[in-house]
């Protein structure tokens, strides 16, 4: 285990670097079982990418993403159902959003 007292405050792990550096046969096996052309449909729409991108940032936080978009709220809300019915994923659930983002990444790098 690292040890926690060499992390400042604000310190982050860039989750993308993570996942380039795992080999390819490890990064497959990871997107096993999930249906990659459903989440090409969201991962190529910039505007839902942007939508989802924002919402992440704003710490799931409906509202305030939904400001920081000029966007009413329910918009964002929309959008976020549309994801979770093109992919099966609920972003406003942690786990469901990190799959998500770990997905994104992995497609990114194909």
């Amino acid at each position: 285990m690292p040890e926690l007292s060499r992390f400042k405050d604000g310190d982050t792990i860039n989750f993308g670097e993570v996942i380039a550096t795992l080999p390819k046969s490890v990064r497959e096996k990871l997107a096993e079982g999930f249906d990659m052309k459903c989440f090409a449909k969201v991962f190529e729409d910039t505007d839902m990418m942007r939508t989802i991108d924002s919402f992440l940032e704003n710490g799931m936080n409906v509202s305030q993403a939904a400001r920081t978009l000029y966007m009413h709220r329910n918009t964002l809300i929309y959008r976020l159902n549309s994801v979770k019915r093109l992919t099966g994923l609920d972003l406003r659930n942690f786990e469901m959003a990190t799959t998500f983002m770990l997905l994104h990444y992995l497609y990114l790098l194909k």
